[in-house]
């Protein structure tokens, strides 16, 4: 029996590499690294974060939770149809098809599925055939309204560990006309679902035969590993990114748990779990209207000032990101000398190319000290981003003596 079993958990695991969401989600971290790269160049004149960067520290979050969720769906019997999977998949390519990160939360990618084979039963709608419609329907859907509530924790979870130096900057117009930086936070996180499908050559023993998967005439069962995608995307300028992330976080996870608990309590009214879902899918773009408000209504961060020049970006793996810097840091002195703009900063840099020592003003209003030396193969500009301003020129006169003797 745990031989077959074990055989079955290989094929899910082949299983993964074949469904067209993984590769959707490839050329989809290819569109967004693009476009961001190209506004680096843009704005900064190099790139700052390289490709795939929205990945970062969020592999392991979403092992972890879809072993957790994965042992849920099946412990608690919740299976899934061919069918099903493949209009679930078919909503979420074409919302990754968008390339909007944020479209890529739980409410839209299962809610809006959720809905449209509710939809299905309620109308009698016939989708490509009479057997394929029959598979959609099979499915339970207030148990895909359970998963779609959890899922929707977990976002929570990514958002919440959102991280500062992993957001990326940008550059926009003050109220003034000035430039002011901002952080775009994106993030990508798949989640391997084990599903259990009615079909296959899998039984259980005696011993196992509580459990409720197969209350369905003592059919066989098989599985597969779906790769769900969970995205999230939004600019902060007013708030540092893990600041306003966690605010984020903060309001969508007691609206989660109110949603699972109002779930729980409608177990048997398919009506009211729709009008849950339906609750979520206002809630989750209102959640990140009302953020953006806020932190347009903030005084910008990242801005132009006049005792020093704050850190809006470090390239990774950079001389600066080795001296220990910052973002939000504000370098007040390079080699003594009191700097305003990155103009004035690189001209105190070039006259200096082979040494470093800067004085920064750090989050607790302390200044420390840090140098190093510049190797020759290095960027004077140290991988450090700035916002950009007009540089100030000075005028200077020279009096000449006129000889009117000869």
């Amino acid at each position: 029996m745990w031989v077959e079993w074990l055989v079955e958990l290989g094929y899910a695991l082949m299983w993964l590499f074949a469904q067209p969401v993984l590769y959707v989600a490839i050329i989809l971290s290819f569109l967004i690294g693009n476009k961001r790269i190209k506004k680096d160049r843009k704005q900064f004149g190099h790139r700052v974060f390289p490709f795939h960067s929205e990945w970062k520290g969020t592999w392991l979050i979403g092992l972890i939770f879809g072993v957790i969720v994965s042992a849920g769906i099946v412990l608690t019997g919740l299976f899934m149809t061919w069918e099903w999977l493949i209009v679930w998949s078919a909503v979420m390519i074409i919302l990754m098809l968008v390339g909007q990160a944020a479209l890529l939360s739980p409410v839209y990618t299962l809610g809006l599925t959720i809905l449209a084979v509710w939809s299905v039963g309620l109308f009698d709608i016939q989708v490509i055939n009479e057997p394929f419609t029959n598979g959609l329907l099979q499915v339970d859907l207030m148990g895909m309204i359970y998963l779609m509530l959890v899922l929707l924790f977990v976002e929570a979870i990514l958002i919440a560990t959102t991280n500062r130096h992993r957001s990326f900057p940008r550059l926009h117009k003050g109220d003034r006309g000035k430039d002011v930086g901002s952080h775009q936070v994106t993030r990508l996180m798949v989640v391997p679902l084990l599903i259990p499908l009615p079909i296959g050559s899998l039984t259980l023993t005696d011993q196992l035969a509580w459990w409720p998967v197969f209350g369905l005439d003592g059919a066989g069962m098989s599985f597969i590993i779906f790769p769900y995608i969970i995205g999230f995307s939004q600019n902060f300028r007013g708030l540092f990114s893990e600041q306003g992330a966690k605010r984020v976080a903060l309001i969508l996870t007691p609206l989660t748990l109110l949603l699972l608990g109002a779930a729980v309590g409608a177990y048997t009214t398919l009506y009211l779990g729709m009008v849950i879902v339906g609750i979520a899918l206002v809630m989750r773009p209102v959640i990140h209207l009302l953020i953006r408000y806020f932190d347009v209504e903030r005084r910008p961060i990242f801005r132009p000032e006049q005792d020093g020049i704050t850190i809006v970006g470090i390239v990774p793996g950079s001389p600066a990101d080795q001296m220990e810097l910052y973002v939000g840091e504000k370098v007040e002195r390079v080699h003594d000398i009191p700097v305003q703009n990155e103009f004035e900063f690189f001209d105190v840099m070039t006259e200096n190319r082979t040494y470093c020592k800067l004085a920064v003003r750090d989050f607790q209003g302390e200044t420390r000290f840090v140098q190093r030396p510049i190797y020759e193969h290095e960027d004077h500009e140290l991988g450090l981003v700035f916002v950009k301003e007009t540089p100030r020129f000075t005028l200077e006169t020279e009096t000449f003596e006129l000889d009117y003797s000869s």
